[in-house]
């Protein structure tokens, strides 16, 4: 989801991006003209086939319709250094897809053993395949978020038990759906076990 965008500033801005036409600071100048940071951001995220035939990002617009960087004539690095594709990317020239799956293999590794458990290896694969893997990055970056992947990458087994024995939260819940999804763990009534823990 792109950010809110601020109140535009024509006194302040007098020139407009010239894709929105609205007063916001310039951070590119593309073939097309000036373009602001709203613009730029939803150019990078921009995907499809141009009509080229190039498939990948198409940051540019040609008759109003968005063409690929070699079309549109713009300068923009889009290469993922890892894989190489085309995407926007995140820190280190990494598309966001393989930042997050370098952030899941980091978190399930135990160091012990400098391995994934076998039992982990189909929850690092379904968070890694997360259909917005920059949301999955600002999910898996939240301080409890990572403090409880790495507590059970280093649990001696996956059971409920385990889990049960886990800081109580919905990261805790959402992962033990996913694991339960996979057959990792057996289906249990949570609703009844939270039951009894409550009356306990």
């Amino acid at each position: 989801m792109s950010r809110p965008r601020k109140a535009e500033d024509p006194i302040r801005l007098p020139v407009p991006c010239n894709r929105c036409g609205q007063h916001h600071q310039t951070v590119a100048r593309w073939p097309d003209g000036g373009v602001c940071g709203y613009c730029y951001q939803q150019a990078k995220r921009t995907r499809g086939i141009c009509a080229f035939g190039h498939e990948g990002v198409l940051p540019g617009i040609i008759d109003e319709q968005p063409t690929c960087r070699r079309c549109s004539g713009i300068r923009l690095n889009v290469d993922c250094v890892s894989c190489g594709a085309e995407d926007e990317l995140d820190s280190g020239g990494r598309c966001w897809t393989c930042a997050l799956g370098n952030v899941v293999d980091d978190l399930l590794t135990d160091p012990a053993t400098g391995a994934i458990a076998k039992d982990l290896i189909p929850l690092g694969a379904t968070l890694k395949s997360m259909k917005r893997a920059n949301s999955g990055m600002t999910w898996i970056r939240q301080k409890h978020v990572t403090a409880f992947l790495r507590n059970l990458a280093v649990a001696p087994k996956i059971t409920h038990e385990i889990f049960d024995q886990l800081p109580d939260s919905r990261t805790r819940e959402y992962v033990r759906g996913l694991l339960t999804e996979h057959g990792v763990l057996p289906q249990r009534d949570e609703l009844r076990m939270r039951y009894n823990n409550w009356a306990a």
